[in-house]
């Protein structure tokens, strides 16, 4: 059988990732108000994206960033600075605000902008710890390619086979295209949607706890430390 999340964790730093997906503890039986969320503290700046199109295809992009990762894991002997690297890499190939829009859909028009910018900062922090502590020093990932095809208007699915000691999995980037250039902003593992697994989880805490409770379970998991 595959092991798709020993896959997932080594292959998804190569982008955003997907099927080993933060799950939230159960939550309260008893549904509960709604609350107005509360104002964003201190949280990273949301850049606006432009309509510029893309100098290269979606799998041009998808190759140059394995070779790049592939090249950071086979010439690193230091496992903290690796993961601060892949960590770099992962920042600029993911696009957190839009991973972040698709987990809340019915919630987000709702939100204010400062709002918006710390839940966005928790989702990174959340696939930060998810994929960058999982890369480590000598295990490179070996990558196929199949078909590219067109999701909708700025928007491609890029489909690939990527193996890691003999375990071999699908894992197809959802990318869209802003800046002149091409962001990730899902990861399919063998059939299985980070942001799906991410939007079915905030559901159900919204629908028992409200914002607020989103929040604060969000925070919790951007602040756990992942084992080494």
């Amino acid at each position: 059988m595959v092991d798709v999340n020993r896959i997932f964790c080594l292959a998804a730093g190569v982008i955003f990732s997907l099927v080993s997906t933060w799950t939230p503890q159960a939550a309260h039986a008893a549904k509960k108000p709604t609350p107005t969320p509360p104002a964003a503290t201190a949280a990273p700046v949301v850049k606006p994206k432009t309509n510029a199109a893309p100098s290269e295809t979606a799998q041009k992009f998808i190759e140059r960033l394995h070779v790049r990762l592939d090249a950071l894991v086979k010439s690193s002997t230091a496992l903290e600075a690796l993961q601060a690297e892949i960590g770099k890499e992962l920042d600029g190939a993911l696009d957190y605000s839009e991973m972040a829009r698709q987990t809340i859909p019915p919630t987000w028009d709702g939100l204010q902008a400062a709002q918006r910018t710390e839940f966005i900062g928790l989702v990174a922090k959340m696939v930060q710890n998810t994929y960058v502590k999982r890369f480590k020093p000598g295990s490179p990932v070996e990558v196929s390619y199949g078909t590219t095809k067109a999701l909708s208007a700025g928007r491609m699915e890029v489909q690939t086979s990527i193996t890691v000691k003999k375990t071999t999995a699908d894992v197809n980037y959802a990318l869209l295209a802003a800046d002149g250039r091409w962001f990730v902003y899902d990861l399919v593992v063998d059939d299985a949607s980070q942001v799906q697994a991410y939007r079915k989880s905030f559901a159900k805490i919204l629908d028992k706890e409200g914002w607020s409770g989103l929040i604060t379970r969000c925070k919790k998991a951007a602040n756990k430390k992942p084992a080494q």
